[in-house]
Formats: structure tokens, C-alpha cells, sequence
């Protein structure tokens, strides 16, 4: 709006053409209506307008901001009852802090005390396997050696026992004490139940239904046998009947087993018809290679003889490295082994000649073992290395001369 331009004596000149307002009211009227407006405005309360004020206030801010308030509140809340209560929260709070420090130490303390009593138990172990060890070096290998036991007190038996797919039968030995008065037989026959042969990876085959007698004087071995006998049925039956007989007794001083079927003379052998001797003692050495039968689950494998016999042990460690002829048996020496020379000194000591290219390391140990045995079939009297790269293989010092085995894949009875 524009600032007036108009002076002072202007505007009462203009005031002054205006009508004349009278007031015909008597003043004492005006002066108690203004009393009355007065004296009604100071009895309303000075709290009403600004509290009216405050509500309005608020009632905008609900309406603007509904989740302000309930968030404040929750959150104010929240803060309030923690301050009220904050003892007892924060008391139970370290007492659990306190129970899982507690708890947590309690299982590391536990898990190191079961560590510590783990790692005891497989120091004691390891400490029992080494004295094992020093006390047998040869405990762990496949064939029984001079070393372990004293023939004087100790009887040794081997039995030929059927694979589990009946195709070859592994000469397995055991060691028992002898016993005073107690024929060789009658701790064979007596000994058979004791045999383990399913857990050895083997047919179960013993005891056999016979009743046995020996007559050391002929050196015969009589076996008789019920009607219904088993071995009379089946070409594997009576294969493995003859070969094992033929192996169990072959170097027990037997010369001839006698056969009869309830006291009748002979037995029904199936294919190989009616027998009624078997001769066991040819008089001559057997001259055979051994080779390896390995079996699922054993640590070793198994040292089995070839059917065939050789002229030479040349020819039987060529044989060793071919294995045999339908690939049923593996080969006991690698195809790395090469021979420069094999020679017999005068007191039948093999003396085994390496070729240069030859290495040998501590897993041609089993392969060492076979040679050992195959020497004692061309009646050796021990082995000595020549050319060797190696001194110490397993026991067996390969500068001294080689004990042969006394009989192939022990086995532990008791």
C-alpha cells in the first residue's frame, strides 16, 4: 500500500466534512458492558488456550507421524525398562557369560585331556609295535624263520588250504609247543579245528571227516573216510583234495598215504576214480617257484608253490617273473630284477650275482622272501647278495649269508 501523501491539517479538513456519529447510550451503561466483557474474559483459565494450543499440536503430529510416536515410545520404552531393571539383565547376563566361559573351557580342557590320552594310547601302541619289533624283527613278515622259534620245543604244521575260489590251495603254517608223548599226527588231526581259514581270506576246509593213523616205522599215513565224503565230488573237489594231501605231507617224512573208505580199501576220488594210495614222498626235492596270491584285507601276500618243478633256479626265477601260465598267480619278482650270475659255493650257499641296472628298496621285501623260499625247494642252505645296492632290507643283512625259511605264511592260532 502507498504511504499516504496527505498532511495533518489535510485530513482533520477531511475529518471534518464527515457526518457527526453520536453515542445517545449513557456512559454508565457503556463503562459496565466493558466491565461485564472484562470480567468474563478473566474467568476463563490461563491454562485452556496454550493446553488447547499443545493438543492441536500434538493431534497434527499424530496424524503427520504415525510411526514417530510408537517408535519413539517403543524405543523410549525399551531404554526405560532397562534402566529400571538393568540390574538383574545385566547380573544374568554376566552370570551366563560367566557359565559359557566356564563350559567352554570345561570342553577345551576335556578335548585336550581325550587328545592327550589319544595321542598316549597310539605312543603306547607305537612303543608295544617297536619292543614287537626288537624282540621279533621277522614278526611282521610272510614266512616263519629259524629266528623265531626253537624247533627243539616248538612243533610246526602246515596246512594246504583251498583259496576262497577254490582254484590253487596256500600252505599255511602254524607254531604250537610240543608236548611230551604226543605223536606228530595226533597234533595235526588235534590242531585242524583251531584253524582259521575264512579269516585268513581262505575256504574253510578243516577239520576234515577222517580218522587218521600213522605208522612211523613204514612211514604210511592211513586216512579213512565215511561213505558220503565230499571229496568225491567235483573235479575242484578232488584236485584239491589230492594237492593238498600231497602238500601237507610232503615234508613230514611221509612217504605214502594208504586210503579207505570205512575200512574197505580206497576212496572214490571222482575223476581221478578209485584210489587207494597216494604217494607223497618222491625222494627227490620239489624244485618249485613260489609266487604270489595276494588276498583282499591281509597285509601280505600269500607265498603259493607252482605245480610245476624246474631243473634250475634260474628256470624258477624265470618263472618267478612271469608268473603262471593262466595268469591266476602273479608274478613274485619284477621284471626290473636282473640276474648277472648264480652260483653255488661248496657249502650250497646261492650266491645271487645283481646286474648294474638292479635297484633294490624296502618294498622288494616280500619279493625277497620268495627267493628265500623258492632256494629252500632246490635244498640251498642259505643265500648271499652280491652287488646288492642296499645293505639292510627289513632284518636281513644282504653282506652275510641268508637264512632260509622254515615254511611259508605263518598264521597265529591262539
Amino acid at each position: 500500500m502507498k504511504k499516504s501523501q496527505l498532511s495533518d491539517k489535510q485530513l482533520e479538513e477531511i475529518l471534518g466534512q464527515m457526518p457527526k456519529v453520536k453515542d445517545h447510550r449513557d456512559s454508565r451503561d457503556i463503562y459496565q458492558n466493558i466491565a461485564h466483557r472484562v470480567e468474563k474474559r478473566k474467568k476463563m483459565p490461563a491454562w485452556v488456550i496454550p493446553g488447547a494450543a499443545l493438543a492441536a499440536v500434538l493431534f497434527l503430529a499424530f496424524i503427520l507421524s504415525p510411526g514417530l510416536l510408537g517408535s519413539n515410545y517403543s524405543e523410549q520404552k525399551s531404554m526405560d525398562s532397562s534402566s529400571v531393571d538393568g540390574a538383574k539383565p545385566s547380573m544374568e547376563m554376566n552370570t551366563a557369560s560367566r557359565e559359557d566361559t566356564a563350559n567352554e573351557s570345561a570342553s577345551r580342557e576335556e578335548s585336550t585331556v581325550m587328545m592327550d590320552a589319544a595321542d598316549g594310547e597310539a605312543e603306547e601302541k607305537s612303543t608295544e609295535i617297536k619292543a614287537m619289533d626288537i624282540a621279533n624283527p621277522y614278526g611282521g613278515l610272510i614266512s616263519l624263520y629259524p629266528e623265531e622259534v626253537d624247533t627243539e620245543t616248538t612243533e610246526i604244521l602246515t596246512y594246504a588250504i583251498p583259496d576262497q575260489q577254490v582254484m590253487t590251495v596256500v600252505p599255511v603254517t602254524v607254531a604250537i609247543p610240543k608236548q611230551e608223548g604226543k605223536s606228530w599226527i595226533d597234533s595235526y588231526t588235534e590242531t585242524m579245528p583251531m584253524l582259521k581259514e575264512e579269516e585268513w581270506g581262505l575256504t574253510e576246509y578243516y577239520p576234515m571227516d577222517a580218522t587218521w593213523n600213522y605208522d612211523e616205522a613204514t612211514k604210511t599215513l592211513a586216512m579213512d573216510v565215511k561213505q558220503d565224503h565230499p571229496y568225491q565230488y567235483g573235479s575242484a573237489a578232488n584236485i584239491i583234495f589230492v594237492d593238498s594231501m600231497t602238500q601237507n605231507f610232503s615234508q613230514a617224512g611221509i612217504d605214502k598215504m594208504v586210503l579207505t573208505t570205512e575200512s574197505e580199501p580206497g576212496i572214490d576220488l571222482g575223476n581221478y576214480g578209485p584210489r587207494k594210495e597216494l604217494p607223497i614222498n618222491t625222494g627227490t626235492s620239489n624244485r618249485r617257484a613260489y609266487l604270489f596270491l595276494s588276498v583282499e584285507g591281509m597285509p601280505n601276500p600269500y607265498l603259493v608253490p607252482t605245480k610245476e618243478q624246474h631243473k634250475t633256479i634260474g628256470d624258477a626265477f624265470a618263472q618267478m617273473i612271469k608268473g603262471d601260465d593262466n595268469g591266476y598267480l602273479s608274478p613274485s619278482l619284477p621284471d626290473s630284477f636282473k640276474l648277472a650270475q648264480t652260483d653255488q659255493n661248496e657249502d650250497k650257499v646261492l650266491e645271487i650275482t645283481l646286474d648294474e641296472d638292479t635297484t633294490l628298496d624296502e618294498s622288494f621285501l616280500p619279493n625277497l622272501e620268495a627267493i628265500l623260499m623258492t632256494a629252500s625247494e632246490f635244498d640251498y642252505s642259505g643265500v648271499r647278495f652280491t652287488n646288492a645296492n642296499i645293505d639292510q632290507l627289513g632284518p636281513f643283512n644282504l653282506n652275510e649269508v641268508l637264512a632260509l625259511p622254515l615254511a611259508p605264511n605263518k598264521k597265529n592260532i591262539n
